[in-house]
């Protein structure tokens, strides 16, 4: 689903799928608060880079202290229907962990007892073991279960666990985080309340479903929200919203259709390309063009990565060769000093 002017579930400073991301590691940094209520409103201004910058910390496990790269803004320029955007931009959104223990670092003030509870699973077998066998968002997920964290802040980073995971993980990490989102969004047979951010949750579990190969399921998901949009975005601003989630529900019954399973990149309901269906243009090829373009866009992305990770190591060398030659310098005056007092 699209995340700009839509309720997701998401990292605060993350949350605009199109246009500037912003780190915001500065006043209150890796506060980690994700809720399915948070609306976003407006449109951010397209940025035309990705940017790093070296960040010190100390880790609160153990005290450690460590520099590390980390970037601090980036450009999308569209998103997959899991909400996982593509452009110059790292997503999910990279975080930071203490080089010796592996804890993750998700904000900046922790309690006695939280530090308490951190540090036993942080010295756990397991979780020593998971810094080899999982992803550095599903660690987070085991660190705010241990401190009982609620379903709100735990749904974000489950699902930014999934967009990380191999073949192999994706199904456990989906089943994961759809249990922690039915939680959030049950069906209305159960008497939820129907909102914008429902919906929302809704759409992600039908794409799971899809992505899982539970076609039924999918299908009867998405053919009971068909109307949905219509009736819960009324409001003129939300036109944009209104249309973009209606194009992502036909979408989805499509590609459902045709027994696609694999991630996909999300209609742009307003985008003069994907009017094409109406002249004739098959959905299949809009379908592969996407990834294909999305695929490039990432590369090009990886491709700044390395070269940012590159000039940052460069600068380092050439800091540290200044430091060493000012060293050597100050021995060489001091010992023609002593030379010149005998």
């Amino acid at each position: 689903m699209f995340g700009n002017a839509l309720p997701v579930m998401r990292l605060p400073t993350l949350g605009r799928h199109y246009g500037l991301f912003t780190n915001g590691w500065g006043q209150g940094m890796k506060r980690i608060a994700i809720g399915l209520a948070v609306l976003l409103a407006g449109w951010a201004a397209p940025a035309a880079a990705m940017t790093f910058m070296t960040v010190e910390h100390v880790c609160p496990i153990g005290g450690e202290r460590f520099s590390a790269q980390e970037m601090g803004s980036g450009t999308s320029f569209g998103h997959f229907l899991d909400g996982r955007v593509y452009g110059a931009i790292q997503s999910p959104w990279p975080l930071v962990s203490c080089p010796g223990n592996g804890f993750v670092i998700y904000k900046n003030d922790y309690s006695a007892e939280e530090i308490k509870r951190l540090t036993a699973v942080v010295a756990s077998d397991e979780y020593q073991r998971m810094r080899d066998t999982d992803t550095s968002y599903w660690r987070l997920a085991r660190l705010l279960e241990a401190v009982d964290a609620p379903d709100q802040e735990r749904a974000g980073v489950l699902q930014r666990a999934t967009w990380q995971a191999s073949p192999d993980q994706y199904p456990v990490y989906v089943q994961a985080a759809a249990a922690v989102f039915a939680r959030q969004c049950p069906d209305a047979a159960d008497g939820a309340v129907r909102d914008e951010a429902w919906l929302y949750c809704q759409m992600l579990r039908g794409e799971w479903e899809r992505r899982l190969s539970r076609f039924d399921a999918a299908r009867a998901r998405f053919q009971r929200l068909q109307a949905l949009p219509q009736q819960l975005l009324v409001a003129e601003e939300r036109a944009r919203a209104r249309r973009q989630y209606s194009a992502e529900i036909e979408q989805q019954l499509q590609l459902i259709a045709d027994g696609n399973a694999m991630s996909v990149m999300a209609v742009d309901a307003d985008a003069p390309a994907d009017r094409d269906a109406a002249a004739g243009v098959a959905p299949a090829r809009q379908y592969r063009d996407a990834a294909a373009y999305a695929a490039a866009a990432q590369a090009a992305a990886d491709t700044a990565a390395s070269a940012a990770d590159a000039a940052a190591a460069a600068a380092t060398a050439a800091a540290d060769a200044a430091t060493d030659a000012a060293a050597q310098a100050a021995d060489a005056s001091e010992q023609a000093l002593r030379e010149q007092g005998r």
